[in-house]
């Protein structure tokens, strides 16, 4: 009741700005608590879950092809102890992307979202896919998880040689096939699942018969769509020059100015159980907090270990990875505040 007033009363816009606020406002408490209260823990925004860290593509704008950490796939028994650890903690969001990988590509995805959907604690969840393998069992499955879930399809190019060329394999006829049975399973079944396509398009933007498509399907409300325009260089490991021989401008990188709120806001646990304190571009997980083999998440998050990382980049001692990343958001809000978090 309450809720939908606001919703009423407040214009879109507004509430926007409601909610930037009440999120610097949550992640400077939890600084200054970090910094000053003993026993003090972070509050995540999402806890970011890595099923597998193994890709079916191989993208000029992501880092995967360089990654020298062993491909795994976590266990079930290790996820559950992991959402179990946090719901109780009383955090509600867990994403199932990887650092750098494909959800789809994770045998236990299904039981992992169906544990997420069964919990009584009914969390948000969600992931993003480059759609490669999302069959119609799957398809139908996602969409029947309803208003708690949502899938974020990401679409590089709008044609097969264009596709082939950034994304490294040959699927683009399976891609437009199986976003468009998606999207049209969605508008049949009346699901209340989310689906965002992310139009991750060269230079020129995006155009054609499917981009005139989705476009149809965001104008009837079956669909979300988000144009990303500028591409970011996965903490130093893909060069400008890189970025732009693919028709994909770069992040300028930005002033460092303290720490990073995704210290705060995104730690990820790795498919080996350990927990890297940045879900975004530390690619081969040297940001490690803890283990969760070993010690409780709620230990993790308000361990040594966390605390060291926020205090070295509060005396502008970046770790390496995290010295020329553009996708880089400070804590204090006066510095321009934290970035989106993006897939």
């Amino acid at each position: 009741m309450i809720r939908d007033l606001y919703r009423r009363l407040l214009p879109e816009s507004w509430r926007e700005k409601v909610s930037r606020l009440r999120e610097q406002g949550r992640l400077l408490l939890n600084y200054a608590l970090l910094r000053s209260i003993p026993g003090a823990r972070a509050w995540p925004n999402t806890l970011v879950i890595e099923g597998t860290n193994i890709c079916n593509a191989r993208c000029a704008f992501c880092a995967y092809p360089r990654m020298k950490r062993p491909k795994a796939t976590m266990s079930l028994s290790l996820f559950r102890s992991a959402v179990d650890q946090y719901l109780e903690l009383g955090e509600t969001d867990v994403d199932l992307t990887p650092i750098a990988g494909d959800p789809l590509v994770d045998k236990h995805l299904l039981e992992r979202l169906d544990y997420l959907h069964a919990h009584p604690r009914r969390p948000r969840f969600h992931f993003y896919t480059n759609a490669i393998l999302l069959t119609s069992q799957k398809r139908e499955r996602l969409l029947a998880y309803g208003e708690r879930f949502r899938l974020f399809c990401s679409l590089a190019a709008f044609d097969r040689d264009a596709y082939r060329q950034v994304m490294g394999v040959d699927k683009f006829d399976e891609v437009v096939a199986n976003l468009r049975a998606l999207i049209e399973a969605k508008a049949a079944s009346g699901s209340r699942a989310g689906v965002q396509v992310c139009v991750r398009p060269a230079r020129g933007g995006a155009a054609g018969e499917l981009w005139d498509y989705l476009q149809e399907m965001r104008d009837k409300g079956v669909v979300t769509l988000e144009v990303i325009s500028h591409f970011d260089n996965w903490g130093g490991l893909i060069s400008a020059a890189e970025l732009e021989n693919s028709g994909r401008p770069a992040i300028p990188a930005p002033l460092h100015h303290g720490p990073c709120h995704r210290l705060l806001t995104g730690p990820v646990v790795l498919a080996d159980g350990r927990v890297a304190a940045c879900c975004c571009r530390d690619l081969e997980a040297t940001l490690i907090i803890g283990d969760l083999k070993t010690r409780s998440l709620r230990d993790i998050l308000s361990g040594p270990e966390l605390k060291e990382y926020l205090a070295r980049q509060a005396r502008g001692d970046f770790p390496d990875v995290c010295k020329v990343c553009t996708r880089y958001g400070p804590v204090y809000p006066w510095f321009g505040g934290p970035s989106g978090s993006g897939g």
